[in-house]
């Protein structure tokens, strides 16, 4: 039986126990063509739990299934990546030798490869199509040269790398699936996350560019940083990426890094989070209690992680941002 929990805008949730309603809304939520089967001994336990979100022109979701299950997908055209979560899953390319992927790790697959996945019963996935022009488009900005070769990624991401960078994101489709972003954020968060995802996949996943992505670079002159940290104090609401901060004031993605951590002793993004928090804090000490909440504000700002912000908001203020908000407005 198949229950459709809800659609609200780009996020959609199902759960079903009938293997072949599995099948079909995997297809159709992902727009992939794919095959599920159960071993008749674990069709009783079969249990699938799906959170979907378009940000962008990515699909993200958590997926899991409940109970061992074979997924045959079909070739994708952009790029496909299932980040275990919990339990563990193999999968294989092109019918290639299977690798295994579990909590903390991940399989990643081209555009163009098919894919056959098991998933053990008590596997959790962040799954994630990742469009190719959006990803090419976003290397090619953080290199600041056209492609000379196709983006070839390793299979298998190492532990906890990607998938720490990713925790914001995974926080985020849980959150969109208890309660929706109300329709005046979710155009500026899209923006945020679909950055995040793709930046984090290009530098925390190696890949065949990825030793020249950590090259040293020449010394930077302070006056573009400087721009750029202007740009950052007037537009911190903007979803601002290092590529398109770096495009912004003419330099390549490792003279903008470099430069920050010589001239501001940290990364541009760390740099402009910093911006980020006072700017909320602000927001929710002059708003009317009531009218807004905690988790509006933060997202405004581009703020994703809330149980991260939560603790450095404390941290830096001495009280939680709802304790802020409530305050009345003098």
């Amino acid at each position: 039986m198949a229950h459709e929990v809800g659609e609200v805008d780009q996020v959609s949730t199902l759960r079903t126990s009938d293997p072949a309603a599995a099948e079909a809304a995997v297809a159709a939520k992902y727009q992939i063509s794919n095959r599920l089967s159960v071993p008749s001994r674990h069709r009783g336990q079969f249990d699938m739990q799906m959170t979907k979100v378009r940000i962008g022109s990515s699909k993200v979701g958590l997926l899991s299934f409940g109970a061992d299950t074979r997924v045959l997908t079909g070739a994708t055209s952009g790029f496909h990546i299932n980040l275990t979560l919990q339990g563990r899953a193999t999968g294989a390319r092109n019918g290639a030798e299977a690798e295994t992927a579990v909590a903390g790790e991940g399989l990643v697959y081209e555009p163009g490869v098919v894919t056959d996945a098991f998933w053990l019963g008590g596997c959790r996935v962040l799954t994630l199509l990742l469009a190719r022009d959006i990803v090419e488009r976003e290397l090619e900005a953080l290199l600041g040269h056209s492609l000379r070769a196709p983006l070839r990624p390793e299979a298998k991401t190492g532990a906890n790398g990607l998938a720490e960078a990713l925790a914001p994101v995974v926080q985020l489709v849980r959150s969109q699936a208890a309660r929706p972003i109300p329709a005046r954020a979710i155009a500026t968060v899209q923006s945020h996350v679909e950055a995040l995802i793709v930046d984090s996949f290009l530098l925390a996943h190696r890949h065949n560019y990825s030793e020249e992505l950590v090259r040293p670079t020449p010394s930077v002159p302070r006056a573009p940083i400087e721009r750029a940290a202007y740009l950052l104090e007037e537009r911190p609401e903007h979803p601002w990426s290092t590529p398109s901060l770096a495009a912004e004031v003419h330099l390549s993605v490792r003279a903008l890094q470099d430069g920050f951590k010589r001239h501001h002793g940290t990364p541009p993004m760390t740099f402009l989070r910093r911006i980020r928090l006072r700017r909320v804090h602000a927001a929710l000490a002059s708003a009317v209690p009531g009218e807004t909440t905690v988790h509006e504000v933060a997202l405004r700002h581009g703020i994703l992680h809330m149980g991260r912000f939560s603790a450095v908001y404390h941290k830096e203020y001495g009280e939680h941002p709802s304790v802020t908000l409530r305050r009345p407005v003098t």
